[in-house]
């Protein structure tokens, strides 16, 4: 009994020293990568720069990719959660708005699109992006959809997985294929164009 009182202190100690240091190292992470890039950052730099040992962040993370994943997503889930507005229309159009904006004058988009680059050489981050990113937001994306069928601004028979391939789509080969300009009015005018395809 003495032995375990006298133990508990510690553990108490570091159990709330946990998120502390989860935290310096995301915060680490992602200042590291706003200074040098994807390229130059390392888990030596990251712990070095939140003070706390490799095996710390190797007990959470496998590779420096996850721990800017980890960081990316603290980043963005703010800044591109979809409205409810009650018309659907704008739904997608606010937050087509919102996702220009992240990826063209962020570093949260920067983040992104450098693990999209990296994960075309990398199996595990690729399917770690589709996991904890991309299935998420093409649920969410699918959710607004379903609500548009259901209140009756969109068709009944609606492949939901082809319209989000065809708006978000747009937005991704513009960027990493065709490096065109990204402007903020490029949701109204890609809606414009594909969302009277969309309706009844």
């Amino acid at each position: 009994m003495g032995q375990a009182s006298e133990r508990t202190p510690a553990t108490t100690r570091q159990s709330a020293r946990t998120p502390r240091s989860r935290a310096r190292i995301l915060t680490s992470a992602w200042e590291l990568f706003e200074a040098n890039g994807l390229r130059a950052l390392t888990v030596d730099a990251i712990a070095e720069r939140a003070g706390v040992g490799k095996a710390t962040i190797y007990r959470w993370w496998p590779n420096k990719n996850a721990v800017l994943m980890d960081a990316l997503l603290d980043a963005l889930a703010p800044h591109i959660a979809f409205p409810d507005t009650g018309s659907t229309r704008e739904d997608l159009r606010s937050q087509l708005a919102a996702v220009i904006e992240v990826l063209t004058t962020s570093t949260a988009g920067s983040a992104y699109l450098a693990l999209v680059a990296e994960s075309r050489h990398d199996a595990a981050l690729a399917r770690e992006l589709r996991r904890r990113y991309i299935a998420s937001r093409r649920s969410a994306a699918a959710e607004v959809l379903r609500r548009g069928v259901e209140r009756g601004d969109l068709r009944g028979d609606l492949d939901p997985d082809i319209a989000i391939d065809a708006l978000y789509g747009a937005l991704y080969y513009r960027l990493l294929v065709s490096h065109t300009e990204l402007d903020p009015g490029y949701a109204d005018r890609l809606l414009d164009l594909i969302y009277p395809t969309l309706t009844p």
